[in-house]
C-alpha cells in the first residue's frame, strides 16, 4: 500500500480566527509541519455525535467528556490513531455549519492516516 502524502494539504486552520483557542497536532520525528485547527471547527464537527448508545471514542469522547485534548490540565496528549480514525469515519458525508469543517475533516483524517502508515505517533495540545 502506498502511503498518503501530506505535502500539499492545508495544515493551518487557525488563520482568520484571531487569538481563539485551537488544537495543535504534531508528529514528533516526522518531516512535516504541525496541523493547527481552530477549536470552533472541531466543535462544529463533533457537535452532533452518534447517539446510538454504542459509546463515544476518539475525538467525540474526548470532546463531550472533557478529557484527552480538552482536559485543559494536560500539557500534551497522545492520540490513539486507529481509534481516532474510526471515530472520524462517523462524520464523513455529514453537513456542517462552517464550510471549512468538511475540508478540515479530510485533512485531519489524512494527517492521522499518514502517521499510522509511516509509524509516527501524534501528540496534541489544546492551545488557549
Amino acid at each position: 500500500m502506498c502511503a498518503r502524502s501530506i505535502k500539499n494539504i492545508q495544515l493551518d486552520y487557525i488563520e482568520g480566527y484571531g487569538d481563539e483557542p485551537y488544537i495543535f497536532f504534531e508528529m514528533p520525528g516526522a518531516d512535516t509541519a504541525p496541523l493547527k485547527v481552530w477549536e470552533g471547527l472541531l466543535a462544529d464537527l463533533l457537535s452532533c455525535p452518534d447517539m446510538s448508545g454504542q459509546g463515544w471514542n476518539g475525538f467525540t469522547g474526548d470532546y463531550h467528556e472533557l478529557k484527552g485534548i480538552w482536559n485543559k490540565n494536560a500539557d500534551t496528549f497522545d492520540i490513539a490513531i486507529s481509534e481516532y480514525l474510526r471515530d472520524l469515519d462517523n462524520y464523513k458525508g455529514q453537513t456542517f455549519n462552517y464550510e471549512e469543517t468538511a475540508d478540515m475533516l479530510e485533512t485531519l483524517y489524512t494527517y492521522l492516516e499518514y502517521a499510522k502508515e509511516n509509524g509516527y505517533k501524534i501528540i496534541a495540545k489544546f492551545m488557549d
